[in-house]
């Protein structure tokens, strides 16, 4: 499964629209991970942070992306 991860200011907005512009605060995940580890990883890499965990299957189609987890600081 694929995630695609970011840190956000604003955990409660709908959907994408607090993605942050630029590299940083960003990371995407393939391969054999599982949800509860890229969680743990994000909690690890931005501690004290509110993040998005999104799954996908095409990273250049929106349509396949789906909100599957929000952390809140």
């Amino acid at each position: 499964m694929n995630f695609y991860s970011y840190t956000t200011q604003t955990p409660d907005a709908p959907g994408q629209i607090d993605e942050p512009l630029g590299s940083g605060g960003r990371s995407i995940d393939r391969g054999r991970m599982t949800l509860t580890a890229v969680i743990n990883r994000n909690r690890k890499v931005w501690p004290g942070q509110s993040f998005k965990v999104f799954t996908f299957h095409n990273f250049y189609d929106d349509r396949t992306f789906k909100l599957v987890h929000t952390e809140r600081a």
